[in-house]
């Protein structure tokens, strides 16, 4: 393979979609239904039968206004108050809610089973800790999820290229016209020119490094490497958010969303590293701060519980949509509840707007800064949206991209400069010499996990800048890749490298502590809203090459009678 010219494979779409997860499957599906007669694509770099965040499963949808049950005004107080503190898009958080129902609805048609009582209602359960908790969280039988979704695609006759990573958007920096990228099995560069485009990429579950040392043992899906984000940002679009990292308490060395608060109704108790027992309450900001700036563990016991209560955490536990990780992580460990204590600490940083805030900047239809780019899923800064934004928003994406490209002609590509990208990517398999995708990569979280995970301060987040910086600069154009596998890691270690300089940057701007946890600072540790009740943005300036960092104001809901 070094030393050959890649082949170019030039395709034509109406509507091109990037990431075929569950945002992706329900914009193309979207799409197709609203407009029968365009042309739709999915670009893929795994399989749409089991990719993304969603590949395992999932066993609820955790945002529904069910009528009678709860309200999309109630959502929008909820998620203010529990994750926001007041820098949100209202607009953005009620159309989601006020949408969530019509959704269940429809995966209900294709298959997918809700809880519901004996009348026959919904069961709702609290979503948020705080005064408007909310039944917003309604259960479900979704291990199969994924497949429902690829089967509804393939009804559609939609177009998939799976196994195809996406390197670049096309762009003129006003507005976007397609895309180009590699099958990472057969190393054909694939040009797509489309009339609109909707990024579905997810956000950047390979960022921080977990304690763990398994570079792929991550919170969220590490398979998303900040794709979306960095190809975005590449082609001018907005972004915002970046200060905000997803960081959780987690059973240590398992990353995944289990632990206090997933044990039913039994009292548990939580042991700190002295062996006394202490106040712990779920989802407590307070606590979890206490917890990250002393750098400990905290311990859960539940040997006092009777038997009938153990086995009801275990059937929980060992039949979640990541049960298979969970039994092996118990049972390599040697881990037996009824008289082991469960350790806990803060694990990897990640980005991502389904359970945190970072995203590509969007509006209610979707719409980012470009014209013919749309973003849904985590890739778009919905925050804490879950799997219920992915969906309403996907639908969204490809109904306003479906009108959209019915108005427009499709655009003339630059031979030239695809010959250009495809021969630089590809250079990277003719090197003699230089650093491995995975030596590079390592190094590069764990400067992320040293320098930009909460609690930070100025000096930390200057140091990260000039890594990122020497990375860039050195390293990054130095990667030797020995197969097409090793390429696609080159291509996600740069997307990365560009969401770490976001983070630094936007964290850098923000000079308070708004989100305890998630963007502690030292040396600016309380809440100010007098100066920064207001976004983070960043952009690209094309004419420097240098990310620009500016505020945006808070966009509150107008009422009823203000419309």
């Amino acid at each position: 393979m070094p030393g050959t010219k890649p082949e170019i494979e030039m395709l034509n779409t109406d509507i091109l979609v990037i990431g075929g997860g569950s945002a992706g499957c329900m914009a193309a599906i979207a799409a197709s239904d609203a407009a029968p007669d365009l042309d739709i694509t999915i670009l893929e770099k795994a399989n749409i039968r089991r990719s993304g965040t969603l590949a395992t499963g999932m066993d609820a949808l955790n945002i529904v206004a069910v009528p009678r049950l709860s309200t999309p005004e109630e959502y929008v107080k909820g998620t203010d108050l529990d994750h926001l503190r007041e820098v949100i898009d209202e607009d953005l958080h009620y159309v989601l809610a006020e949408k969530s129902f019509a959704m269940l609805k429809k995966l209900e048609q294709w298959g997918v089973e809700f809880e519901k009582d004996d009348t026959g209602q919904y069961v709702g359960t609290p979503t948020f800790y705080g005064p408007y908790p909310g039944n917003f969280t309604i259960l479900m039988e979704g291990l199969d999820l994924k497949l429902i979704l690829s089967r509804e695609v393939a009804k559609r006759r939609i177009t998939v290229l799976n196994h195809t990573i996406t390197t670049a958007l096309l762009s003129d920096n006003n507005s976007v016209y397609g895309s180009c990228g590699f099958n990472i099995r057969n190393g054909k560069f694939i040009v797509c020119s489309a009339k609109a485009v909707i990024m579905a990429a997810g956000g950047c579950g390979r960022f921080g490094m977990p304690s763990s040392g398994y570079m792929y043992g991550t919170f969220d899906f590490p398979g998303n490497a900040g794709d979306g984000y960095s190809m975005a940002y590449r082609a001018g679009a907005q972004l915002r958010n970046f200060e905000y990292v997803q960081h959780f308490v987690e059973i240590k060395k398992l990353n995944v969303p289990l632990g206090k608060g997933y044990d039913s109704e039994c009292e548990t108790k939580m042991i700190n590293e002295r062996g006394e027992e202490i106040e712990w309450r779920d989802g407590s900001d307070e606590d979890e701060v206490k917890l990250l700036l002393s750098g400990e563990s905290v311990y859960e016991r539940f040997s006092h519980l009777p038997e009938e209560d153990i086995k009801k955490i275990e059937e929980i536990w060992f039949n979640s949509e990541r049960k298979h990780s969970i039994i092996i992580f118990f049972r390599e460990r040697k881990i037996d509840i009824r008289k082991d204590d469960i350790e806990y600490g803060f694990e990897d940083i990640s980005l991502c707007s389904g359970h945190g805030s970072s995203g590509i900047k969007v509006d209610t239809e979707t719409a980012t800064s470009l014209k013919g780019l749309y973003a849904a899923g985590d890739v778009a800064c919905v925050p804490v949206q879950y799997l219920s934004g992915a969906f309403v928003y996907g639908e969204i994406a490809g109904q306003s991209a479906a009108k959209y490209a019915e108005k427009c002609n499709t655009r003339e590509i630059d031979h030239e400069l695809i010959q250009n990208q495809a021969d630089k990517i590809f250079a990277q398999l003719d090197r003699s010499d230089g650093i491995k995708p995975k030596d590079f990569e390592l190094r590069l979280r764990n400067m992320i996990t040293e320098y930009l995970a909460p609690p930070r301060n100025a000096e930390k987040l200057e140091t990260a800048l000039k890594w990122i910086e020497k990375f860039r600069n050195e390293d990054v154009e130095n990667l030797k890749v020995e197969d097409l596998h090793e390429l696609g890691k080159a291509v996600e270690a740069r997307f990365i490298l560009d969401c770490a300089e976001m983070t630094a940057r936007s964290a850098l701007k923000r000079q308070e502590t708004r989100w305890g946890k998630s963007d502690f600072r030292t040396d600016f540790p309380e809440r100010d809203d007098k100066n920064w009740l207001k976004f983070v943005d960043l952009k690209m300036d094309h004419k420097t090459g240098e990310m620009t960092i500016f505020t945006s104001p808070i966009k509150r809901r107008k009422s009823k009678e203000q419309k």
